[in-house]
C-alpha cells in the first residue's frame, strides 16, 4: 500500500476537497500525508529584488507567512480529526517546481483539475501538466466538482500496451489491490488490434497474480468520439470512481506539452485521475 501521500495546499476553495480526498485515501492505505503549500513563487521570483522596495518586500513576506499558517492550521486540524498522520512543508520556488520536487519523497501527489474560478488557487499556467511531468511519482487529479468519498473501489485503467501504460498500472497497483472492480479500457479507430499490443490474457493474468481483480476487458472505438470522450464515456458505463491513464508527453521549446488526448481529459475529467508519466 502507499505509505506516504503528499497533497497540494493553497488558499483556493477547492483545497478543502482536496484535502478531504487525500485524507480518506491515506486512511485506507493507512498511510501518512504530507501537506506541501505552494500558494504562489515569492515577489523576487517574477519581478526581482531590486524591483521591490525591501520594506514593500518584507511586508509582502510577512502576508504571505500568515497565510501559510492559516492553511497549515487548517490542514492539520483536519488530520488530526481524520486520525491520519500529517506534517507540513513548504517551498520557495513557483507552484509546480515546489510540489514537483517536495512530492517525489511520497509515492502520491494529490492536485486539483485547473478551475479557473477558483481565483485564490496557486496560479500558474498548466500546474497540473507541469507538475505531472516533472515530479517523477504519479500525480492524482480531483475534479473540480463533485464528491468523491470513495477513489479506488471501482478502477477503469487505459490500456494501449505502451510504456507508459504499463507504468500507469505498476504505480496503481497499491489502489488496484484494495479495488472490488477492475475494467480495463483498451481503444482502436475500427482497426484491428495492434500485432505489438500484448494478449490482454497476459495482462490479466498479471493482474491476478499482484493481487488485483481479475479485470473485465472493454474494447472501445474511437472513431468520431476521440480518446478523452471515450475514456470518459466508458467510466461512466462502468461506474468508475477512478481512472489510471499514461501520460504522454513531449519537449516542446522550453517547456513539456502534453499529448492531445492527456490535455482533453484533463479538462473535461468527471472523475478523479491518477496520471503516471
Amino acid at each position: 500500500m502507499y505509505r506516504r501521500i503528499s497533497v497540494h495546499l493553497d488558499h483556493g476553495f477547492d483545497c478543502k476537497r482536496r484535502i478531504e480526498a487525500a485524507l480518506a485515501l491515506a486512511k485506507r492505505h493507512k498511510a501518512e500525508l504530507v501537506g506541501i503549500y505552494a500558494n504562489a513563487a515569492p515577489p523576487q521570483y517574477y519581478y526581482g529584488e531590486s524591483v521591490l522596495m525591501s520594506r514593500s518586500l518584507g511586508i509582502i513576506k510577512e502576508l504571505h507567512a500568515q497565510n501559510r499558517d492559516a492553511v497549515e492550521t487548517a490542514f492539520l486540524e483536519a488530520a488530526a480529526e481524520a486520525d491520519v498522520p500529517a506534517f507540513m512543508r513548504a517551498g520557495t520556488s513557483s507552484p509546480s517546481e515546489t510540489v514537483a520536487l517536495l512530492g517525489r519523497t511520497s509515492d502520491l501527489i494529490v492536485v486539483s483539475q485547473e478551475n479557473r474560478e477558483d481565483v485564490e488557487a496557486a496560479h500558474e499556467i498548466e500546474f497540473v501538466e507541469q507538475t505531472l511531468l516533472t515530479a517523477g511519482r504519479p500525480v492524482l487529479a480531483i475534479p473540480s466538482s463533485g464528491e468523491f468519498p470513495v477513489i479506488g473501489d471501482r478502477v477503469l485503467c487505459c490500456w494501449d500496451g505502451s510504456r507508459e501504460a504499463a507504468r500507469a498500472l505498476a504505480d496503481a497497483a497499491p489502489i488496484l489491490r484494495l479495488a472490488s472492480h477492475m475494467t480495463v479500457l483498451t481503444m482502436n479507430e475500427g482497426a484491428a488490434s495492434p500485432k505489438h499490443e500484448a494478449p490482454f490474457e497476459d495482462l490479466a493474468t498479471y493482474c491476478v497474480a499482484q493481487g488485483m481483480p481479475a479485470p473485465e476487458h472493454v474494447r472501445r472505438d474511437i472513431k468520431g468520439v476521440g480518446v478523452g470522450s471515450t475514456i470518459l464515456n466508458a467510466a461512466a458505463d462502468h461506474s468508475a470512481d477512478l481512472i489510471v491513464m499514461g501520460a504522454y508527453g513531449h519537449s516542446k521549446l522550453r517547456q513539456w506539452a502534453l499529448g492531445g488526448a492527456t490535455a482533453s481529459i484533463l479538462k473535461s475529467m468527471t472523475v478523479p485521475i491518477m496520471f503516471s508519466h
